[in-house]
Formats: C-alpha cells, structure tokens, sequence
C-alpha cells in the first residue's frame, strides 16, 4: 500500500487479520501463520464482507470465521509484512 491511509479492522483472531482502508473499496487479508495477503478488490471482496457481515449476524466463533477465510488462501500470495 503505498501511502498511510486510516485502517479499520473488520476482523482478527490468532490466525487472520481482515482489514479496510479509508478511501479504498478492497480488503487486506492477512494469514498471520503463513506470514501471507492480498489486497481483494470487486466480486471476491464483495462476497467476502456478505459473508463476515452474515458470520457477524450468526454470532460464529473465531474458529468458524477462520475457517471460511481459509478459502481464500488461495490467494494470498503476497508475503505479509507488519505495519
């Protein structure tokens, strides 16, 4: 990301981070073990905050949560530096 931009996390537990970013439409997904992310944009995170927001609705654990953001591993190709 190349300028500092005000960050919101949409999510974290022990395994992933899901974050926004002020002015952007994308969400940064981390995989903390893997030490990997992606910056997703469009349909793939559209369908990824519809189903955090249904995950949210449904009170699922960290574990669940975890477990459908594995999915998208896939993808995370970046490796994944602290900021």
């Amino acid at each position: 990301m190349g300028s500092m931009s005000a960050q919101n996390i949409l999510y974290d537990s022990a395994c992933y981070c899901l974050a926004e970013y002020a002015g952007r439409r994308g969400l940064e997904l981390v995989d903390k073990l893997a030490c990997r992310s992606a910056y997703l944009e469009g349909l793939v995170a559209s369908k990824l905050r519809a189903a955090l927001a249904y995950a949210s609705e449904i009170d699922c654990s960290d574990e669940t949560v975890d477990t459908m953001l594995a999915y998208y591993d896939a993808l995370l190709i970046a490796p994944a530096t602290p900021h």
